[in-house]
């Protein structure tokens, strides 16, 4: 059977015991026409999953009792951030959903000098995040932190290895395995890509520098293709 997923917060659970919020309890009477004894699993966002059985259905409330807790339920044993600039219109969304699904820990907006947009719904990718890890059955919910300048951002990371995609890079993904480290930021460019300032700053951390094909990607195509051979690789 499918596995349902469900948010719950941590005060939601008491003696092996859980009841899911009200939207949670909505979706599961009205859109999955859940009944009791069935099974869904609880994802609490910071690393926990619960597979759990629904004992009890009081009007808009969803009630039940946990069988078994789960670690790190569908978290890879690497940790992926992904450092990516602000782009325009609903792509933005799209890049915070997929990111999300293919496992990312951190996602963290850039302005770049030739960024459009300005600002980003801190609430409302939020909200995409939450809906994406409970479709890919993700116990951890990546965080998205606020939008910040790429010098600042520097000087508050100086220990990941540095991935940046850009269409000269000349190195090969595997190198990233060379130190055996556990925690990687991914860096995709802007609409209109980096301005040669910006790749001068970038090349004082000494990113590795991979190019993703012949032709010139969009931000939201690179930020998938390279999320996702990463995954690969580092997943062997």
């Amino acid at each position: 059977m499918e596995e349902r997923y469900f948010k719950i917060n941590s005060d939601n659970i008491k003696h092996n015991k859980f009841s899911l919020a009200r939207s949670e309890s909505a979706h599961f009477i009205n859109s999955l026409r859940g009944k009791t004894n069935d099974m869904i699993c609880l994802l609490d966002g910071c690393g926990r999953a619960y597979k759990s059985k629904i004992t009890s259905i009081n009007e808009d409330l969803v009630s039940g009792v946990i069988q078994e807790e789960m670690l790190n339920y569908g978290e890879s044993r690497f940790d992926i951030n992904l450092v990516i600039g602000m782009i325009k219109g609903s792509r933005m969304d799209m890049i915070i959903e997929k990111a999300t699904e293919l496992g990312v820990k951190s996602i963290q907006p850039i302005m770049f000098d030739r960024c459009i947009k300005k600002k980003i719904n801190i609430e409302r990718a939020q909200r995409i995040i939450e809906s994406a890890a409970k479709q890919s059955g993700r116990s951890f919910f990546p965080k998205i932190l606020p939008l910040s300048k790429l010098n600042n951002w520097i000087s508050e990371n100086t220990v990941n290895i540095n991935i940046l995609y850009h269409i000269n890079g000349s190195d090969f993904l595997k190198d990233v395995l060379i130190n055996d480290k556990k925690s990687y930021n991914v860096i995709i460019g802007p609409e209109g890509d980096f301005s040669d300032s910006e790749l001068n700053t970038l090349d004082k951390i000494k990113p590795i520098t991979i190019n993703l094909g012949p032709r010139r990607l969009r931000s939201e195509t690179s930020a998938i293709v390279g999320l996702a051979n990463l995954n690969q690789i580092l997943n062997y």
